[in-house]
């Protein structure tokens, strides 16, 4: 499947492409909605330095190279087709669930 769509809950708000979190829903034509959140090595061992922190997890947490949104594109293309997306994020419900007053994924307004 190569036809997918991404809105950014919070916004693209990206301040370092490599030191920092986004999350992020995916959206399938089927309607179903995921989530998840691409984090970056240098913002997991920073929030680890600064919370002077033994471990750090998340969960539905996605490590990526960096948050260029060509690069969250292409990570979720080969998770779609590795037959991963399923695994590594969470099924949050359907689009008219979860975007009201939106019912059908041609309607969606992807961010990518």
């Amino acid at each position: 499947m190569k036809d997918f769509k991404v809105v950014f809950p919070s916004g693209y708000n990206v301040n370092d492409y490599y030191n920092d979190n986004i999350d992020l829903n995916i959206i399938l034509p089927t309607g179903r909605v995921f989530f998840t959140t691409f984090f970056t090595i240098l913002n997991i061992n920073n929030l680890i330095e600064k919370g002077k922190e033994l471990y750090f997890w998340s969960t539905d947490m996605i490590i990526v190279r960096d948050l260029k949104k060509e690069t969250i594109s292409s990570v979720i293309f080969r998770m779609i087709d590795d037959d991963y997306l399923e695994s590594a994020c969470s099924d949050i419900g359907e689009i008219h669930e979860i975007f009201p007053g939106i019912e059908v994924y041609h309607d969606i307004v992807s961010n990518i």
